[in-house]
C-alpha cells in the first residue's frame, strides 16, 4: 500500500504462453493490484476501464504486436508509464521499445528482488510528490484523484471511472463551456474525430448519479449548441 492506503493498479499484457512467472511473483504484493490481459485489443480497452498507474507490456505480444499497442497508447496519453518486458536483453529490440514510447525495460532473467524494486521505482515516479496536487475542492465539490472518490456537500457520490473523469474535466475548468470534442479529449482521451453523441449520454448518466446520491441537481449546465459547463454550487448556509 502507498502512504495514502491505496494499492497501485497495474495492467499486465502478455499471451498465456508468455505470461512471465517472474513478474507474476513480483506482483503478488499488497502494494500492487494488477489485472492481466492477453491481447493488445484487451489492453487498449482496459486502459479506460482499469486506469492503471503502470502498463507492463510483453514484447512477445501478437495481433496486434507491441509496437502497434505502444503507438496507440501514446496517441491516447503521454502520462501513462509503460514498462516493456522481454525474456532477455536484446539491444535492437530494447532501443526500438524506448523509441516507440516505453519508459523502462525489464528483462525476465533478472533476480526477483531487482524486478520488484524496479517496478516500485517506476511507480514512485508515476505518483505525484504532493498529494494535495491531486485534490480538487471548491468548498462544495471534492474530487480526490488518488482515491478516485467524489463528494458533494459532504455526501459521497459513487461514480464510474468515466463519470469521475468527466466531472473532473468540467470542474477543473469551472465556469468555462467545454465542447463535446474537448470533453472527448480530456475525459475519454480520444483522438480527434470521436463520436460527440456519447458525451451527451455520459453527461446524463453523471447528472443521474449525482442526483441519486445527494438529492440535489447536478451542477452541470448544458449550453445549447455549444457544450457543457460546471457551475460551482453555493455552499449551504450554516
Amino acid at each position: 500500500m502507498t502512504a495514502t492506503g491505496r494499492a497501485l493498479p497495474l495492467l499486465l499484457v502478455a499471451t498465456p504462453a508468455d505470461a512471465p512467472p517472474h513478474v507474476l511473483t513480483t506482483l503478488r504484493d499488497p502494494r500492487f493490484t494488477y489485472r492481466m490481459v492477453h491481447t493488445g485489443q484487451d489492453a487498449l480497452r482496459d486502459l479506460y476501464r482499469y486506469r492503471p498507474d503502470l502498463l507492463l507490456l510483453s514484447l512477445r505480444l501478437r495481433d496486434p504486436g507491441p509496437w502497434d499497442v505502444l503507438q496507440r497508447v501514446r496517441e491516447m496519453t503521454e502520462d501513462l508509464r509503460v514498462m516493456a518486458l522481454d525474456r532477455t536483453y536484446r539491444e535492437r529490440t530494447a532501443l526500438r521499445a524506448l523509441e516507440a514510447g516505453a519508459d523502462d525495460l525489464l528483462w525476465l532473467d533478472v533476480p526477483l528482488p531487482f524486478a520488484k524494486a524496479l517496478i516500485l521505482a517506476r511507480l514512485r515516479r508515476a505518483m505525484p510528490a504532493d498529494p494535495a496536487a491531486q485534490l480538487l475542492d471548491d468548498g462544495v465539490l471534492r474530487l480526490d484523484l488518488l482515491t478516485r472518490e467524489a463528494s458533494l456537500s459532504g455526501t459521497f457520490v459513487p461514480l464510474t471511472a468515466l463519470e469521475f473523469d468527466l466531472l473532473f474535466a468540467l470542474a477543473f475548468n469551472a465556469g468555462q463551456v467545454l465542447t463535446p470534442e474537448q470533453l472527448l479529449a480530456r475525459a475519454w482521451r480520444s483522438r480527434p474525430g470521436g463520436d460527440p453523441t456519447k458525451v451527451k449520454h455520459a453527461v446524463l448518466r453523471l447528472r443521474r448519479s449525482i442526483t441519486h446520491a445527494t438529492g440535489q441537481d447536478a451542477p452541470v449546465e448544458t449550453v445549447r449548441g455549444v457544450g457543457y459547463r460546471y457551475v460551482p454550487p453555493r455552499p449551504a448556509r450554516s
